[in-house]
């Protein structure tokens, strides 16, 4: 497993997992990934999370999604763009 799913693996086990995977996704794009990059792996996430009983990692990476896409208020977007809806 490479260093960045890593971290998201950490993040998701953090206690606030919420506010975990956003503040990775924000040091993520920090660091210079980019948006359709990071786009690409919350959803290889959010797929192996979509059948857990306890849907709270799910939306937690469901909810840094629409962030990391545009897919909300401008003022909460990580980047300037919006993803179109076909990214994946």
């Amino acid at each position: 497993m490479d260093s960045t799913r890593a971290r998201l693996k950490i993040a998701l086990n953090h206690a606030q997992p919420s506010r975990a995977v956003y503040e990775l996704a924000r040091a993520l794009r920090d660091e210079g990934m980019s948006q359709i990059e990071l786009y690409r792996l919350f959803d290889d996430f959010r797929a192996a999370h979509e059948s857990d009983a306890d849907e709270t990692l799910y939306d937690a990476i469901l909810d840094t999604m629409d962030f990391i896409s545009g897919w909300c208020s401008p003022s909460s977007q990580l980047y300037d763009t919006q993803l179109p809806p076909n990214v994946t």
